[in-house]
């Protein structure tokens, strides 16, 4: 066998065993970390957890911590209203990860339409408001539209920094006909 028949040999087989290793990880962590994120789904208590992690906040009644995911370091936590047809998210972002503002608030409305199943919603921009989220000035805009099946809807989306100084995002989406007025005003004030 030639010197080069030698190195090619030894660079396939180096190929193959870097192969069968990351096969081995995957095959080895991969369950785990599935797993770990379904587990986190539907917990309220995980919930509860990711998301006073990111902001301090008190839930007007009617409203429940309903679960949360943790996927590569990026931490979402749902809170549904006193109709299911409403819901708060708290998400926190890898400082890495994070791109400008509009980036995550669209990355933010993906998760949310990939989660929810209304990816064909017709949202057009309304109004933004300054508010105050962990001690620190945020804009949070507000869009109406329609879903798919033609429902009315209300989104309010901002990125502020988390109690951890990384980005983070509250989306609030919900039935325009049915809005929550009050225990919307009463969660955002809470979050100051």
């Amino acid at each position: 066998m030639s010197r080069n028949t030698k190195i090619v040999v030894g660079i396939i087989g180096g190929i193959l065993a870097i192969c069968c290793l990351i096969v081995l990880v995957a095959a080895l962590v991969l369950p785990r970390m599935f797993e770990n994120f379904a587990d986190g789904v539907d917990d309220p208590e995980a919930a509860a957890e990711v998301a006073t992690s990111i902001v301090d906040y008190d839930l007007p009644a009617g409203y429940d911590e309903q679960g949360a995911m943790n996927v590569f370091g990026f931490r979402m936590a749902f809170i549904t209203g006193p109709d299911e047809n409403s819901m708060i998210m708290l998400a926190e972002f890898p400082a890495a990860l994070a791109g400008n503002e509009e980036q995550m608030q669209q990355q933010m409305r993906d998760a949310f339409a990939n989660q929810t199943g209304t990816q064909n919603m017709d949202l057009e921009f309304v109004s933004s408001e300054d508010v105050t989220i962990n001690g620190a000035d945020a804009a949070l805009a507000t869009y109406e539209g329609t879903d798919s099946q033609g429902n009315n809807i209300r989104q309010i989306i901002g990125v502020f920094a988390t109690k951890g100084g990384d980005p983070g995002m509250l989306m609030i989406f919900g039935d325009q006909d049915n809005w929550d007025e009050g225990g919307i005003s009463e969660f955002l004030d809470s979050l100051e």
